[in-house]
């Protein structure tokens, strides 16, 4: 049983053990409540004003789930969230939630999931009810915080990496710009410094995830795909579209080229690889950290 109690808003997590067969043995006694016990004491003695663990209000409730729970609460976010949080929940087409319930608290996080959030997230309290949100929050809570990394360049030297490197030709930053990439405007607030370090010098290696749709599943965004033609016409781009007869393509000039599947000879998709050239060998290690700081602060605001 995973037991999660809040003291001056500091998250403390407990697992009740567990004798053979899976039953929870009796909460008295547990190790971990003297635990929680000696901790509140020490923080009372170290003063009555403890501004430095200040935190979201909490409801005092903890999350109690059985391992059982927890499992089913891991197979309802892979099958309803991972699309757009990733599978570790670490980020993909959405942002990182790992140790969102550790800042936010449990409710706020339920209440999320059930009623949605303006800009993409939607309600799931038509296809979940409580107990399998609950389960989600739970299993969220399981989650470690993956390493980011850390923004070490100068931002406005990075501004001018940018610009020299040619980089709005392709991408758009609060409308100005090329629409051949992905939109910058927000991305610092979805992907960390090792993400964009990771694309600026190995585009096309960790590709976001589309929205699903019925006609489409959930494809992945920027993927390379070179097709050629009966005739023996060779065409490189980026997937734009694609169903079970035809193909969308955009080329690194920015021209799109349709194409029909049985009128194709060859039709080969290539994750890895990208429109988009690798600043590996052509940045210097400093250009490369200034320009991870210019776009790891991208977050669409003044």
């Amino acid at each position: 049983m995973l037991t999660v109690s809040y003291i001056f808003a500091i998250p403390v997590v407990c697992y009740a053990p567990l004798e053979p067969g899976g039953r929870v043995v009796s909460s008295q006694g547990w190790p971990c409540a003297w635990c929680v016990q000696i901790l509140a004491l020490l923080l009372i003695l170290a003063g009555n004003s403890l501004p430095c663990f200040a935190g979201p209000p909490q409801d005092g409730k903890a999350v109690q789930l059985a391992p059982d729970q927890l499992q089913h609460g891991k197979q309802t976010f892979e099958a309803n969230c991972s699309t757009c949080h990733g599978l570790d929940g670490g980020g993909a087409m959405g942002p990182n939630i790992q140790g969102v319930p550790f800042r936010l608290g449990v409710d706020r996080v339920a209440n999320v999931n059930k009623n949605g959030m303006p800009g993409g997230m939607p309600p799931f309290s038509g296809q979940l009810d409580a107990n399998e949100i609950q389960q989600v929050v739970g299993y969220l809570l399981t989650l470690t915080r993956k390493d980011e990394g850390k923004v070490t360049g100068d931002a406005v030297a990075g501004k001018q990496v940018y610009d020299s490197s040619h980089c709005a030709s392709c991408h758009t930053i609060s409308g100005e710009g090329g629409d051949i990439g992905p939109e910058l405007t927000t991305v610092g607030q979805s992907r960390g410094p090792n993400y964009l370090r990771t694309t600026i010098l190995f585009p096309g290696t960790d590709l976001p995830q589309a929205r699903i749709f019925l006609e489409t599943g959930g494809q992945l965004q920027f993927l390379f795909v070179r097709v050629i033609t009966k005739d023996g016409r060779t065409v490189d781009g980026t997937r734009v579209a694609e169903d079970s007869f035809h193909i969308v393509l955009e080329d690194a000039q920015g021209n799109f080229h349709s194409f029909r599947k049985d009128q194709v000879r060859e039709l080969d998709k290539e994750p890895g690889q990208s429109t988009m050239p690798s600043m590996k060998g052509k940045l210097s290690e400093t250009q490369v950290n200034d320009l991870v700081a210019y776009l790891a602060g991208l977050k669409g605001t003044p």
